[in-house]
């Protein structure tokens, strides 16, 4: 593929051009491609370089060769449709890439079974630079979540915070993981509440850690493995082993640093498990602890 204006600065203050960024996504891609393949794709893109105006790219436009990037339609809430982005080979991450993409954005169901989700994700959320904060949350999350036999592996979310996930086999519908992500986001906030929150409004969060549940519920998404973010570092989200949390802070793998993680793959032999005992659990512990969540259907958008 031939790079347009690889001499084009993406990150300023780290002098990164495009056709570093477009590199950089054709090194990871056989790495990447399992988080995005065969998904709905949101892209963030940024034509002129992060300096410039970006926006949220949801759909495929006619031009894009269907050969490379595939195209899955669904409908909009207001009426109409929209025709998502779907890449199902490295070379698909690398036209976005070369079309201004600096950040991928996934649901956590797949095109061919829209009703399941096979991720789960908590995204920790800290007060501005509480990095040691959101250590602290993540340990707890981590235990909190193992209390109910679901193993999470660790994210660099590439900005704030981390995330935990967890794979899924794809059983229970998405209102049904979305509600036990929900409830052991509010279960773990009862129990430490001096730490975690599950307050929306950032006036009510204190110096508490949000454990943002919420991209599990319809169409959101999150942060697909091994995208850059748009921050002047050109920061990684990366997968890493729970040993690592203490020495990599959110933000602390860049791009020109990679290179040594893709002869690791920390979340290799990582499982997926099933939830339906799961989701019995959580209801009657929050029950006994007196939660009463909210109606869904606010959430559901």
């Amino acid at each position: 593929m031939e790079v347009t204006h690889p001499e084009r600065v993406v990150f300023p203050d780290a002098g990164i051009t495009k056709g570093e960024v477009v590199d950089y996504y054709t090194r990871v891609a056989n790495r990447m491609l399992p988080f995005v393949e065969g998904r709905a794709l949101s892209v963030e893109r940024f034509p002129q370089g992060i300096g410039g105006k970006g926006f949220m790219q949801k759909n495929a436009p006619d031009h894009y060769p269907a050969e490379i990037i595939g195209r899955h339609e669904l409908p909009k809430e207001g009426g109409g449709t929209t025709v998502y982005p779907v890449v199902n080979s490295a070379e698909g991450i690398a036209f976005f890439a070369n079309f201004g993409a600096i950040t991928f954005h996934v649901p956590s169901v797949r095109i061919d079974d829209e009703e399941h989700p096979d991720w789960v994700v908590w995204d920790l959320d800290p007060p501005p630079d509480q990095v040691a904060l959101v250590r602290d949350a993540a340990l707890v999350m981590r235990s909190f979540l193992e209390g109910y036999g679901i193993a999470t592996v660790l994210l660099s979310s590439g900005s704030k915070g981390y995330h935990l996930r967890a794979r899924l086999r794809p059983v229970l519908d998405l209102e049904a993981v979305a509600r036990i992500a929900r409830a052991t986001a509010e279960l773990a906030a009862s129990s430490h509440e001096e730490l975690l929150t599950v307050a929306f409004r950032k006036a009510d969060r204190r110096d508490r850690v949000f454990v943002d549940w919420m991209r599990n519920t319809g169409r959101s998404t999150s942060v697909a493995p091994w995208s850059l973010r748009p921050r002047s570092s050109a920061p990684v989200a990366a997968p890493l082993a729970w040993e690592e949390l203490t020495s990599i802070a959110p933000d602390g793998v860049h791009l020109r640093a990679v290179d040594a993680r893709l002869d690791i793959d920390p979340w290799s032999g990582f499982k997926p498990i099933e939830l339906t005992s799961v989701l019995e659990q959580v209801d009657r512990d929050l029950t006994d602890a007196g939660i009463e969540l909210e109606p869904f259907d606010r959430f559901r958008s």
